[in-house]
């Protein structure tokens, strides 16, 4: 049984406090809570929040999906901060700052943030952790979790499993006892940088899965496609700072198996619309849902030139997104390309990539 903070500071607090109420804020919130943990969410909409309490069910997301009654829920960030001690942020990448200059006010040295957004913020081409070190003065202990997981398989008790990346082991270790269950299996990574990327990077080799898909390109087209983008994700990935292997796990690989094929993903059904013949208007996620990778197309392209890594893929996508281009040309374009040599996944920076 885990040590009860709830206890320690008196029946007005929280072990866990979980930023957002989307349907990953949520199904974090239920799986935490039925671990055991004292745990309140943060919500943007006062209906949510007394929905949540007194009906004990979202009616925004996951409507169908009871929720646990000891579940808190508040409309007030500041309260939930100071009620807890370790902070789950699942809002959209974009509104990552904000959150983190609103939680400044009273984010401690005591705080665990645990980091479920994807993304890599524009112009800055900051990483979520980096964004938050920078706005909460390094204050928090940070860690990420990512991995191949839709959120409404989750808070279904599907068999799942992520990876949680943390530097500090002993918070790892801690933060994996209250996540783990007999559903949701949590590996350990020290990659920081390594996780976030790839859960940033194979949302745009999604959307270029999707293009295909709608084309109707086939089976080995897709396959030979998500092969090519782990490829991608590991060059640069390798090139900023991450392991070669954290591109072969949960948050690597996994995730972008996922994302690049299952019919929950809205970076996938966004480019199937677009390979369709449909404009990027019509293809964006009804109801304020988010795709990704449209802004992180836009990003990683950036971080590609800077760090000089090749990436055919997420560039065809950005041309799609942003220049105008059809998804015929941005085929035709990748298949003009110079013959390829040897297969090279892990980088070498001697040579170009085709």
């Amino acid at each position: 049984m885990h040590r009860r903070i709830a206890k320690i500071m008196g029946s007005d607090r929280f072990e866990i406090g979980v930023i957002g109420a989307g349907a990953w804020g949520t199904t974090l919130a239920r799986l935490l809570a039925n671990n055991g943990s004292s745990v309140q969410i943060w919500c943007h909409e006062p209906e949510t929040a007394k929905s949540i309490r007194q009906n004990h069910v979202n009616t925004s997301f996951l409507l169908d999906v009871p929720l646990p009654k000891s579940l808190g829920a508040s409309t007030d960030l500041l309260e939930v901060v100071r009620n807890t001690r370790i902070l789950i942020a699942t809002p959209p990448s974009h509104f990552t700052r904000e959150i983190a200059k609103k939680m400044r006010p009273v984010i401690t040295v005591e705080h665990i943030l645990v980091i479920l957004s994807k993304g890599i913020e524009q112009h800055s081409l900051a990483l979520m952790s980096e964004i938050y070190a920078e706005e909460l003065n390094n204050l928090p202990k940070l860690a990420v979790l990512s991995g191949p997981t839709f959120a409404r398989e989750v808070a279904l008790d599907l068999p799942s499993a992520a990876v949680l990346a943390c530097e500090d082991e002993k918070t790892g270790s801690l933060l994996q006892r209250h996540f783990h269950s007999d559903r949701f299996r949590l590996y350990r990574s020290a990659d920081l940088i390594g996780v976030q990327l790839g859960g940033a990077i194979k949302n745009v080799i999604a959307i270029a899965s999707g293009i295909a898909d709608g084309m109707q390109l086939g089976l080995n087209a897709r396959a030979a496609l998500i092969c090519r983008g782990v490829a991608e994700m590991t060059r640069l990935g390798t090139a900023m700072g991450g392991a070669a292997e954290t591109f072969m796990g949960m948050s690597g690989i996994g995730d972008l198996v996922l994302t690049a094929t299952g019919n929950l993903s809205r970076n996938h059904n966004l480019g199937e619309k677009l390979g369709q013949g449909l404009s990027l208007d019509e293809c964006l996620p009804p109801g304020g849902a988010v795709a990704e990778g449209v802004r992180n197309a836009v990003s990683i392209r950036e971080l590609a030139h800077r760090h000089q890594i090749e990436m055919p893929l997420c560039t065809a996508v950005y041309q799609v997104l942003y220049e105008g281009a059809t998804c015929t040309q941005a085929l035709q374009q990748l298949l003009e390309r110079e013959r390829p040599d040897e297969e090279m996944c892990l980088p070498n920076f001697t040579k170009k990539y085709n």
